[in-house]
């Protein structure tokens, strides 16, 4: 009897073991996992880019309200996302996005490529979103609402 209960518990602890191996390397992460790679350092900036059109020269312009920067985050926080391969990638580099990037005291950067997804570069990983369709009305209203 105390073989059997002593083979069960190695049994529930490697199965333990395996789904906690397994959950670790999945590809899929919520948003909070990308603010955790960034040293914990809480981002404090935003850059926007609007693309030029044209022969037009692109509109740049920089947002410092810690709300704002909040605000962003939190609508973020409500996809999550699955890391891609940069080589099977396939942007449109003829056509201009709209880009917003997250700048933090450290100096790390985190750039959203707005397009008909997101897609999210932290030093070179990319990731897109999983639990979609991205909701890009609010983030032109966004985009809209901080333009000087």
């Amino acid at each position: 009897m105390k073989i059997r209960a002593a083979l069960l518990t190695l049994l529930v602890a490697a199965g333990f073991y395996a789904m906690i191996q397994t959950l670790n390397e999945s590809n899929i992460h919520p948003f909070d996992l990308f603010h955790a790679e960034a040293d914990g350092t809480a981002f404090s900036s935003i850059t926007i880019r609007q693309p030029g059109l044209r022969d037009q020269q692109p509109v740049t312009w920089k947002v410092d309200q810690s709300h704002e920067v909040d605000r962003l985050l939190q609508f973020l926080e409500a996809y999550d996302y699955e890391r891609i391969d940069p080589d099977t990638l396939q942007l449109f580099d003829d056509q201009p996005l709209f880009t917003i990037d997250l700048h933090d005291e450290a100096g790390n950067r985190m750039t959203i490529l707005i397009e008909e997804g997101i897609l999210i570069h932290n030093d070179h990983l990319y990731y897109e979103v999983v639990n979609g369709p991205l909701q890009v009305d609010w983030l032109m209203e966004f985009i809209l609402s901080n333009k000087p």
